[in-house]
């Protein structure tokens, strides 16, 4: 995004600049949450960051994560089950 929009984007007069930051941390809020098939996670990021304008990216990026991680999930017994 910072390659095609290096000023920033602007809208209204206004403009809004890229931060590379905010990618990350949604980055990483998708992948943890994908891994630990949490949703919590979007919750955890919100508490460390305390940014109420990441929280909707965040969000959809741990649930469109977890969705796509639940669905390549081949169904492996559990150790319960293979008790003789």
């Amino acid at each position: 995004m910072a390659a095609w929009f290096p000023d920033g984007i602007h809208t209204d007069g206004t403009i809004y600049p890229i931060v590379p930051g905010g990618y990350a941390v949604v980055g990483a809020a998708a992948l943890s949450g994908a891994v630990t098939h949490t949703v919590s996670t979007a919750v955890i990021v919100f508490e460390l960051t305390g940014q109420i304008s990441h929280i909707l990216p965040v969000m959809i990026a741990v649930i469109l994560a977890n969705a796509v991680a639940q669905s390549l999930q081949k169904y492996t017994p559990s150790l319960s089950c293979r008790v003789r």
